[in-house]
């Protein structure tokens, strides 16, 4: 329950308000929780005499346009935000949220009818800090989690807090940490301007939010005496304006042209054979990637390290990446042994080895995906293996379909290239999982047959190939390579 307002706490509400206004308005479409849920939670929050909840009802407050006010701020967009190097089966919201010591974020939603849901916590280098899983969210009491358990409806309602900080050695449950970077032999806290990212992924239901609203966002003292909460719109500001602006179509016009091959290719020395290599972070990758720009033989030099991840990435997924260029060749063949996931066919709950898993080509600079295979399209061979196909239509074989076995993904108007392969929520039983590769371990020795690997080949080959399986092609493309170093 809320305390009796003092004029402290008046005034307190009120530099809140002043420092996040925009926050507090509404932006005409704010979701509303159905009744199955528990209200119990947000009694606080929505009293009468709290003053942030009575501006929210206001019909003169709630008609900002474009989305502005809403407590989420950005939300990926396939043809104005590919960013990040997502996957086309994710969707992700992005809130700027105040933390400090002495206040806090609470969360509540809704589980969605989704694969995949989750929160990630990012410090200044878009690093993640911290993530809490589907699974690991408790729902309200007289609830169910369906990630949890298995024959649970989506819907039921949880909460969450995400407090300024780092992890603690025994975390409260339902909690997020803001974290700290680490910088040589010390560490700065984040926070103050708290990045929180949630996620969907293969999520039905209108802008792939699994049939439930986006979750509300309510500015708390460290206390958890309510602040404000922050109004939870269809659509965020960015990119779209709320909505406003129409979809442009361009990521299915870059997946439908081709690169001019008249055209000079830039710097790019992507290896060939193309070289598979474990995600780390960004200052390997920016590393490695500077080291095969300018030619530098042996091992990149290390750059300080800011953590794990970058590029915005999921705590919860491992990645290979391959660099390619046009230099080698217009046709690259992906290959290698498919791991179990969850709703596969035969595969019990809980007992599948990843979560999800994806191979989607990419752009370099740009960060753009141009298309996916996703685990459940995948086309698989009799062994258990899928093989990707990657060119542009203009050079795709005839024999590369689904019915011999092969998926195939565009390339994109791009000289460069990058496949990144994703594996999400490893099962702790799958030991040849990327996430089992330590830092001083070789990635095919300890993934086996699931280590991708990776050819240029010349269409007239795997064509010439008849009607081998997907395996005998991959191997005909690959000594073909050897043979033309």
């Amino acid at each position: 329950m809320e305390p009796p307002a003092t004029s402290f706490a008046t005034a307190r509400r009120v530099l809140f308000l002043t420092v996040f206004g925009l926050s507090a308005a509404g932006c005409g479409d704010e979701a509303t929780e159905p009744t199955r849920s528990s209200n119990a939670g947000n009694a606080a929050a929505s009293s009468p005499s709290n003053p942030i909840a009575t501006a929210q009802s206001s019909a003169a407050l709630s008609a900002l346009p474009g989305g502005l006010g809403c407590g989420w701020s950005i939300a990926s967009d396939a043809n104005l935000a590919n960013l990040f190097f997502p996957d086309k089966a994710a969707r992700y919201w992005v809130a700027y949220l105040p933390l400090t010591p002495a206040m806090q974020v609470r969360v509540r939603g809704q589980y969605p009818e989704a694969r995949y849901f989750s929160f990630n916590a990012y410090g200044p280098t878009v690093a993640p800090t911290d993530a809490l899983a589907d699974f690991e969210l408790s729902p309200v009491a007289g609830g169910a989690n369906p990630f949890a358990k298995q024959g649970a409806k989506p819907g039921d309602t949880y909460q969450m807090v995400f407090k300024f900080g780092d992890i603690p050695t025994s975390r409260a449950p339902n909690t997020l940490y803001s974290g700290s970077l680490p910088l040589m032999n010390f560490s700065v806290p984040n926070g103050f301007l708290g990045v929180m990212f949630y996620r969907t992924y293969v999520a039905s239901g209108e802008g792939l939010r699994g049939n439930v609203p986006l979750p509300t966002l309510t500015l708390e003292t460290s206390a958890g005496e309510p602040i404000a909460t922050l109004p939870t719109c269809e659509e965020p500001p960015l990119p779209t304006l709320g909505g406003l602006l129409p979809s442009t179509g361009v990521n299915q016009l870059l997946n439908e042209s081709d690169y001019p091959d008249q055209l000079p290719l830039p710097l790019s020395n992507a290896a060939n054979p193309p070289a598979v290599e474990v995600f780390r972070n960004t200052q390997t990758s920016v590393a490695d990637f500077l080291q095969a720009q300018l030619g530098i033989p042996g091992t990149a030099p290390k750059l300080p390290s800011t953590g794990s991840g970058g590029f915005a990435s999921n705590i919860h997924n491992d990645y290979t990446t391959t660099l390619l260029s046009r230099r080698h060749g217009n046709l690259v063949l992906f290959r290698g042994r498919a791991p179990t996931f969850r709703g596969q066919t035969a595969v019990a709950f809980g007992e599948e080895q990843v979560r999800y898993w994806s191979i989607c080509q990419n752009e370099f600079y740009t960060q753009r995906f141009t298309d996916c295979v996703l685990d459940s399209e995948a086309a698989l061979d009799s062994d258990g293996f899928y093989t990707v196909a990657i060119s542009d239509a203009a050079d795709r074989p005839p024999d590369a379909t689904a019915s011999n076995g092969i998926s195939w993904l565009p390339w994109g108007p791009y000289p460069d290239g990058l496949i990144l392969y994703r594996q999400m929520l490893a099962n702790p039983a799958f030991s040849q999982a990327i996430r089992r590769v330590g830092i001083n371990d070789s990635a095919p020795q300890v993934m086996g047959d699931y280590f991708p690997e990776v050819t240029y080949c010349r269409p007239e080959v795997f064509s010439g190939a008849g009607t081998l399986t997907p395996r005998q092609r991959f191997e005909a493309c690959k000594a073909d390579q050897r043979g033309r170093m």
